[in-house]
C-alpha cells in the first residue's frame, strides 16, 4: 500500500466548507450514489497545460475521523473502464486555522498499485508523484467548484 497526503488553501469560510465539499459530490452523483469524475495528470513542459485523464467511480459519505472529533467526507475511487489505474481509499476534510475566512481542504488515503510486483517498481519509480498529482489535480477541482459556490 502507498500513501497519498496532499492540500491546498482556498478563499471560503470554514464554516461553508464541508457543505460544498458535499455539494460537489452530490452535483455529480447517479440515482446510485456514485460520483462519475474525470481524474487527471497535469503534463509538466514542454506540454505545460495538457492533462492525461480517465474517468473514476468515486463513492463518498459523510463520516466522523478516528477519533470521532470531526466531520470527514471518507472517499473511495477506482477506474471507471478498468485500466492499469490504481484503486483509492481515504477522506476528504476541510479544516481552518486562523483565518476563517481560508479553508485547507486535504486528501488523505492508501492505494495499492495495480500490476503486481511491476506495477509496485513503476509506483516507486514515477507512480508515486503521478498518484500525488492527480490527488492535488482532484483537489483543485473540487476547489473551483466550491469557490464558484462562494461568487
Amino acid at each position: 500500500m502507498a500513501r497519498i497526503r496532499e492540500q491546498i488553501s482556498l478563499d471560503c469560510p470554514i464554516a461553508e466548507a464541508l457543505p460544498r465539499l458535499e455539494e460537489y459530490f452530490t452535483a455529480h452523483r447517479d440515482a446510485r450514489g456514485v460520483t462519475r469524475t474525470r481524474l487527471r495528470v497535469p503534463v509538466d513542459a514542454p506540454l505545460r497545460g495538457l492533462a492525461v485523464e480517465h474517468e473514476a467511480i468515486i463513492v463518498s459519505r459523510r463520516t466522523r475521523d478516528e477519533n470521532n472529533l470531526n466531520d470527514v467526507i471518507a472517499v473511495t475511487w477506482e477506474p471507471a473502464e478498468g485500466g492499469p489505474y490504481p484503486r483509492f481509499s481515504g477522506t476528504l476534510i476541510a479544516w481552518a486555522e486562523h483565518d476563517p475566512k481560508r479553508t485547507f481542504l486535504e486528501i488523505d488515503g492508501t492505494y495499492s498499485p495495480p500490476g503486481g510486483l511491476a506495477g509496485e517498481l513503476f509506483d516507486e519509480a514515477i507512480g508515486k508523484r503521478i498518484a500525488a498529482r492527480t490527488a492535488r489535480a482532484l483537489l483543485e477541482d473540487i476547489a473551483q467548484a466550491m469557490t464558484r459556490v462562494s461568487s
